[in-house]
């Protein structure tokens, strides 16, 4: 597998396994504090603990979600360059997908990312 930077960073978080103060919750329980704390340790991002609260009232997978739903039935749909990766990462997904373990799909897609 190769490290990219970003996985060596939350490699780096997950490791340290800090317990918000505020949350009393570890990034490896939940998505919000791994976000939080890679945006706190690995970035230049400052937060302040208001902009830490608001993160935390945020669930960014419902987001993304609910913009894959509206896409799924025409609604708002990507640029074209964007479409057509997609499909080609979908189309790759439907050849290798019967063949391929779950790490060696990850790799795949990893690779022609």
């Amino acid at each position: 597998m190769i490290k990219t930077k970003i996985y060596r960073a939350v490699e780096s978080v997950l490791s340290k396994n800090l317990i918000s103060k505020t949350s009393k919750i570890s990034p490896r329980d939940g998505d919000t504090e791994l976000i939080i704390q890679f945006l706190q340790f690995h970035t230049d991002i400052n937060l302040s603990q208001h902009q830490v609260d608001v993160l935390r009232s945020v669930k960014f997978e419902s987001i993304t979600r609910a913009r894959r739903k509206l896409q799924e039935v025409g609604k708002y749909p990507p640029s074209p360059e964007v479409a057509k990766r997609r499909r080609l990462k979908s189309y790759e997904i439907e050849q290798v997908a019967p063949n391929e373990s779950a790490a060696g799909l990850q790799r795949r897609l990893q690779h022609n990312g």
